[in-house]
């Protein structure tokens, strides 16, 4: 055989993997979706029967949290403006 063809069909070889590497480099997994936020507040309610008259009585609590959001929440400073450089 000819070495001149050995060599076209090695570098063929070669450059089919190269770009097969390539490809599967350009392939990333989709990142996770955030985790929904979890709820600031909570709901119970009871249920009470006066015994002697039978009225129902319902009591409702609705407690909402404040937390502060982390530190790394909070949005960084604006940094300050110059003012314009003036034309004379």
């Amino acid at each position: 055989m000819d070495i001149r063809l050995i060599f076209c069909i090695a570098m063929g070889v070669f450059v089919a993997h190269l770009g097969v590497f390539m490809l599967i480099e350009q392939i990333h997994p989709r990142p996770l979706p955030p985790l929904p936020p979890k709820p600031n507040f909570t709901s119970r309610a009871t249920t009470y029967v006066n015994p002697k008259t039978g009225e129902k009585t319902i009591y409702r609590e609705i407690t909402v949290s404040t937390k502060f959001t982390p530190a790394e929440a909070t949005p960084r400073p604006e940094l300050p403006q110059l003012p314009a450089p003036s034309v004379r």
